[in-house]
């Protein structure tokens, strides 16, 4: 947010719970649609590490992952998502109301449609989440 993006970050964790990489928004200062935070730290990552290592990591996201970001996360290989605030209490929250704006796929369900595996827990800790959305909300309005 000091940057002056969206206040959605995650962090990679691999077998060991040792976090090996963060990302984080960059949509507004990249001026790049697609520029999510998912997106950025699997376009970092997928670089340095290979897929099969990926299976047994788990990115930890601030915000239930959209669509775009499922489908990374599933091609990319990742084994677990865990995520604190779920889809419906942010668009509540940041008063999400165009309907070009949405797209309410579950991760859990984009998932399930793939042919191998994906952990999803959450949302986790959706009361702490919410009230850094909701401060976040306040001051940019």
């Amino acid at each position: 947010m000091d940057k002056g993006n969206l206040p959605f970050g995650c962090i990679m964790t691999g077998p060991d719970d040792i976090i090996l990489l963060e990302g984080e928004n960059t949509v507004i200062t990249e001026e790049r649609c697609i520029a999510h935070c998912e997106i950025n730290l699997i376009r970092q990552l997928s670089s340095r590490i290979e897929p099969h290592f990926l299976e047994n990591c788990t990115l930890y996201v601030s915000t239930e992952p959209c669509a775009m970001c499922a489908g990374a996360i599933y091609w990319s290989g990742i084994g677990t998502v865990v995520y604190a605030l779920g889809k419906d209490a942010y668009h509540k929250i940041a008063g999400t109301s165009e309907p070009a704006h949405l797209l309410q796929v579950p991760a859990k369900e984009l998932f399930h449609h793939g042919g191998r595996e994906v952990v999803v827990l959450g949302p986790l800790l959706e009361e702490e989440a919410a009230a850094c959305y909701e401060k976040w909300t306040k001051a940019t309005r």
